[in-house]
């Protein structure tokens, strides 16, 4: 990382010795020419329909300029292109497994990057600490220039293009790409998911919140990756007509922050860049680990990961476990997150929204699940004990007999 850094350091002073000498003398005559009525100016985009996006691009010698205005926002940003500017080659160690790095470069190239015309892995980047993530990631000869800078919302930013010159043709389209991260195992999708909240997704301290940000036109592409999105809590929050918002809340974002940063060494990598001035976003992940989860109700377990479910005792005796939720996509995802995982359950509506419930015989068929229930009825039936409920005593006693639970206290007895 030192070594990246110098070579990083010699590349802005060069930018910054051409800027002096070139680029910033081309600008100012640029914005005299403006003011004269002097400059051509492209537009593409409907300038006068504050509801769509445009752009307006000036061109000099040695640099191509390009004001765009965001739809729905209104923001505006501006790019400074350059030409001239010479690039490095930087030579990475190996500092992970295969699967590691592949999940990595699955992430990276679903949001940020790219496979460009020559079939080599590429990014740009204004963010000094992804500009290392995207290295690391990669092994072997990179090559990295600055290309111009980005200003948006009175900030300047260096514009980095990254690509891995060792890896070209590894991918031929994001199609193959996205198939191959759906086909991740439980251990390496978490390094994937940390990829693609570092590109696209935010960390919300205030609100124990990790969102995704995805286009519509993605939608197609990421296919059932989306599926599996859900079954670490991911559901659909925001959509804006061209841009949809998948967020993780609460106790599942913690556990989300901590399984994506379980691996020692990811650790360790996130921790590093974290202190580069710019890594506000890895600071609030940390930051979001670190947390106390919310523990469960009294009356819930979890069933599979992200997946909570309360613990209802029926006049028969027998235990049904059952989920709430407002809307049908949100049940639906919890069910078939439930199949996946080998149990049958079933979707009814409530007032208000569905519920999605289990009966008891398939929590006979997991040992682990029942004697997370057993547990949960042992507390039940002290409670009531000590509350004099007779009748929701012996109906409890009776649920924990037919679920086979172990020996009871002796009060209970």
């Amino acid at each position: 990382m030192l070594d990246i850094g110098k070579r990083m350091l010699e590349l802005a002073r060069k930018a910054r010795k051409k800027w002096l000498e070139t680029y910033r003398p081309e600008l100012e005559e640029l914005i005299n020419k403006l003011g004269s009525g002097g400059a051509r100016i492209i537009i593409s985009g409907e300038p006068l329909n504050k509801d769509k996006s445009f752009t307006a691009h000036l061109y000099t010698e040695d640099l191509a300029i390009e004001i765009s205005r965001v739809a729905k926002t209104g923001g505006i940003t501006m790019q400074i292109s350059f030409t001239g500017l010479k690039g490095v080659h930087v030579v990475v160690p190996k500092l992970f497994s295969d699967g590691k790095l592949r999940a990595m470069w699955c992430g990276l190239l679903l949001t940020d990057g790219a496979i460009n015309k020559d079939g080599y892995p590429a990014m740009g980047t204004s963010q000094l600490w992804q500009a290392f993530a995207w290295l690391l990631a990669w092994p072997g000869k990179n090559h990295m220039w600055i290309n111009g800078l980005g200003l948006n919302d009175g900030d300047v930013s260096v514009r980095w293009q990254l690509r891995a010159t060792d890896h070209r043709s590894v991918f031929k389209e994001k199609a193959e790409v996205a198939e191959e991260a759906g086909e991740l195992g439980e251990e390496k999708f978490p390094t994937f998911v940390l990829y693609i909240i570092l590109g696209d997704g935010g960390v919300n301290i205030k609100k124990k919140r990790v969102g995704l940000y995805m286009g519509k036109s993605k939608l197609e592409l990421w296919g059932n990756l989306i599926e599996r999105l859900k079954g670490l809590g991911f559901r659909k929050r925001d959509d804006y007509g061209y841009i949809i918002t998948y967020a993780v809340k609460s106790s599942k974002a913690v556990e989300l922050a901590r399984k994506m940063l379980s691996d020692p060494m990811i650790k360790a990598l996130i921790d590093d860049l974290s202190s580069l001035p710019d890594a506000e976003k890895l600071r609030r992940l940390i930051e979001l680990m670190n947390m106390e989860p919310k523990p469960l109700g009294k009356s819930m377990v979890e069933v599979v990961d992200g997946i909570r479910m309360t613990v209802h005792v029926r006049d028969s005796g027998t235990v049904e476990l059952r989920t709430k939720r407002k809307g049908l996509e949100d049940a639906v995802a919890i069910l078939e997150g439930l199949k996946r995982a080998g149990y049958e359950a079933g979707l009814r509506p409530l007032k208000g929204g569905f519920e999605v419930y289990m009966g008891m015989s398939e929590v006979k068929k997991d040992q682990e699940l029942a004697r997370k229930v057993c547990g949960v009825l042992r507390r039940m039936h002290e409670e009531v004990m000590n509350e004099d409920k007779v009748e929701r005593a012996w109906k409890t006693a009776k649920a924990m007999k037919n679920l086979n639970c172990p020996t009871q206290s002796p009060r209970a007895r």
